[in-house]
């Protein structure tokens, strides 16, 4: 398990690209790709992944996804088919979205694409999905808002069957806590505004838009926005 402490991730972090992912054939039903991952934080017990992946173009073979997946463009768009409609959901740089674990789809990647990734696989592997569709993670969704106990607004956008992986949107117009101990493993993408973590060492962490964080559960840390804040969200919590 990697260490308890806040994790700010680049986009293209150093040396990324240098070292391709080994694939094997059966994978695709296109010719094999370039391929390259940057991991951030790796959780063999709880089955969590977390870093910047890139492909080339290419076409996965179609079948139920082993895993629930957040997932933010960075560069590039992707197109995701539904194995058993047909229909398909195009994202593009700068859009945030969610592959359930068990969504019977298939990667369609015409370009080049660069990603965050958050990849969830827990022991009790679902036989079906939550539901069978791509969640786009947004503030635009008609789910409802609803307030939190402590005065600010989130939609909760997806949950996986035992509430362990959720996502969402969540904003504030401004808040400052005390230090505390993370009750859950969280990442976050910055969509509007600026955010400071203070760790227990006293060293500050500035997040702008565009900018991603990830905090282990255990860690302990307080936080700081002093204008209005909108980030996209992704919270695992261990059984």
């Amino acid at each position: 398990m990697s260490e308890k402490s806040i994790i700010k991730l680049s986009q293209k972090p150093h040396g990324f690209g240098k070292v391709s992912d080994k694939l094997e054939e059966d994978m695709f039903e296109s010719p094999l790709p370039k391929q390259h991952t940057h991991s951030y934080y790796e959780d063999d017990t709880l089955g969590l992944y977390i870093g910047v992946w890139d492909t080339t173009d290419m076409v996965e073979t179609a079948a139920p996804y082993k895993c629930d997946e957040f997932m933010s463009i960075i560069e590039g768009a992707v197109e995701i088919k539904n194995s058993k409609t047909g229909k398909i959901d195009t994202i593009m740089a700068g859009e945030s979205f969610v592959i359930p674990q068990a969504y019977d789809c298939q990667w369609h990647q015409k370009g080049y694409l660069r990603k965050f990734y958050v990849i969830y696989e827990p022991q009790d592997n679902p036989h079906t999905p939550v539901v069978e569709k791509v969640i786009y993670v947004n503030e635009h969704s008609n789910v409802p808002w609803q307030t939190t106990s402590d005065g600010h607004n989130k939609k909760v956008l997806y949950q996986n069957h035992n509430q362990t992986f959720t996502s969402g949107v969540w904003q504030s117009k401004g808040f400052d806590t005390n230090e505390i101990t993370f009750p859950y493993n969280e990442f976050i993408v910055i969509k509007q505004g600026s955010l400071i973590c203070k760790d227990e060492q006293g060293v500050e962490h500035k997040f702008s838009a565009g900018e991603a964080v990830f905090i282990p559960q255990g860690t302990r840390c307080s936080w700081l926005a002093e204008g209005k804040i909108c980030i996209y969200f992704t919270q695992i919590k261990s059984m």
